[in-house]
């Protein structure tokens, strides 16, 4: 009855942190080129069960004592596309992004919805990197990027997008904002990544699936919270009619 009540606790737990997922992904559904979050689940604990005889022990099977979150996973594929027509609107090819400054260093981004921001070429408040560095716009004249990444100031070429994408052993960790920072592997700079003028990338989240999977999961967590109850009604019983006897 304890491991009962410990299994039913563990998948409770897991579900609420799915929710927070879900319920983090269904915040982003306008977010441009927001990659949504899937919750990776696995037993806790796995132990193996011996019988004793004497002096051996033999093998007899395995228990879990429930189910815990065991990864966030990102996914990676590409949302819809939306013509939006703005100069300076871009769509990346998949498995690619943008490389930003911030004040915690370099991050990057699949957001392509890039902005004047004092001055500068920006994406979600943060100055976008090109060959030299920033990019600094003049006043006064018309920015545009082309297909090649290059950004161009009244036709003509001022600098490129530093565009990458990544190899080896690396994780992408989400900071929030869509900004992911390159843990391990490496960041490979590519020259001509072929982008998408006029297009935005929308978010990967389909509000529909997520609503579905959020009842899910509160449907699981109310079966889970049923066994507990149940559990510990056993529970309950079995102690106070021992107590008894």
């Amino acid at each position: 009855m304890i491991r009962g009540i410990l299994s039913a606790a563990t998948a409770m737990r897991a579900q609420v942190l799915n929710q927070e997922v879900i319920a983090n992904n269904l915040a982003n559904v306008d977010t441009v080129a927001y990659q949504k979050d899937k919750v990776v689940f696995q037993s806790f604990h796995d132990v193996l069960m011996y019988r004793f005889d004497q002096l051996t022990q033999t093998a007899i099977g395995g228990f879990s004592s429930g189910t815990v979150l065991h990864d966030i996973s990102t996914m990676d594929n590409i949302g819809a596309l939306e013509t939006t027509g703005r100069s300076l609107d871009i769509a990346l090819p998949q498995g690619t992004y943008l490389a930003v400054e911030t004040p915690a260093g370099t991050r990057y981004t699949r957001m392509g919805n890039l902005r004047d921001e004092d001055g500068y070429l920006a994406v979600g408040g943060y100055r976008v990197l090109g060959t030299n560095g920033v990019i600094a716009l003049e006043a006064g004249k018309a920015y545009s990027i082309s297909d090649d990444g290059s950004v161009l100031a009244d036709g003509e070429i001022v600098d490129k997008l530093s565009v990458f994408s990544f190899s080896g052993d690396y994780e992408l960790q989400k900071e929030g904002n869509s900004l992911f920072r390159l843990a391990g592997g490496n960041a490979i700079s590519i020259e001509s990544p072929r982008v998408l003028v006029g297009v935005l990338e929308k978010s990967t989240v389909d509000p529909v699936s997520e609503m579905v999977a959020l009842i899910s999961s509160m449907r699981v967590y109310e079966a889970a919270q049923r066994a507990l109850r149940s559990h510990d009604e056993t529970l309950e019983q079995a102690v106070n009619r021992v107590g008894r006897v």
